[in-house]
């Protein structure tokens, strides 16, 4: 069977950018988030070998969560500028290697992960997604879809999602509503933590059902705030882009353009990575690696 593999972009980048201690040119140009990425770019190719395969990106303009809700991840620190400056150049890289990049206005990447997840499973492909956000998890699927988490190296199936909240995949949204999340500043409900959440869902099924029965909720939860519980269920949720139109076979993995890899990776002085790039595709001519 065939197999898409789907990595969180934005999130390798910010791993990659604060794991490492702080590279630079030698005429001063950061270089730690490129070469974090493409390490953990190449350590995939290299251990999985890939035909399919997208990075998709958070898109820099407003989002629809952050239209609906002006503060949303209004606790997130701003994006530091030596990160920021790398973000063009990692795209560049990516492009060059021949893989496929996807982002799209109003978007945040999962959202459109989620829309290629459903996209790749109608024909027929079974998908694997490199991310380390739990909202992502909602997607798994049996043993069609699958979650990595590229920072513990933990592969999060059904059972494992189960494990790790007490909820299945399609439950999680419900889950996380209601517990909110203070990363991305969501509410979720007072005085709710894990352990009533999970009370609450065997209780009512649902975020669905919490609001439709709000008066018998209420006497449990006084502080209980049905729009706060209504904007995090929604914030939450996965919003695939109708509008997003994709052939899967446009994700096929294309030849590298060496040339001009080599001629950047010089540039920005990493060495290391051009020799192991060059050992997978070769040195004198562009060849397939699969």
């Amino acid at each position: 069977m065939k197999v898409l593999y789907l990595l969180d972009g934005s999130a390798f980048l910010y791993r990659s950018f604060f794991a490492l201690p702080p590279l630079s040119t030698k005429d001063g140009f950061p270089t730690g988030a490129v070469y974090g990425f493409l390490r953990a770019l190449l350590s995939i190719i290299k251990s999985e070998k890939p035909q399919y395969m997208a990075v998709v990106f958070d898109h820099p303009s407003p989002t629809v969560r952050k239209k609906e809700y002006a503060h949303y991840k209004t606790n997130r620190p701003t994006m530091p500028d030596p990160l920021k400056v790398q973000i063009p150049v990692i795209k560049e890289l990516t492009v060059l290697l021949g893989i496929p990049l996807v982002e799209m206005e109003g978007y945040e990447a999962d959202d459109i992960i989620a829309a290629l997840t459903h996209r790749a499973l109608e024909e027929g492909f079974k998908v694997r997604i490199y991310s380390p956000d739990k909202d992502i998890l909602q997607l798994v699927k049996n043993e069609q879809v699958v979650v990595i988490n590229p920072i513990k190296g933990e592969v999060l199936d059904e059972r494992k999602v189960m494990e790790k909240f007490g909820v299945p995949p399609e439950k999680l949204a419900d889950y996380l509503a209601l517990v909110g999340d203070k990363v991305d500043n969501v509410e979720g409900v007072k005085g709710v933590g894990p352990k009533t959440a999970l009370k609450v869902l065997e209780a009512y099924g649902s975020v669905e059902n919490i609001l439709s029965q709000w008066d018998s909720f209420i006497k449990a939860f006084p502080h209980a705030s049905k729009e706060n519980l209504e904007r995090s269920y929604w914030l939450v949720k996965l919003h695939p882009p109708e509008e997003m139109s994709v052939d899967i076979q446009t994700l096929r993995i294309k030849d590298p353009r060496m040339d001009e890899l080599r001629q950047m990776l010089q540039k920005l002085e990493i060495k290391s990575v051009l020799k192991d790039l060059e050992e997978l595709y070769g040195t004198k001519k562009q060849r397939t690696l699969f």
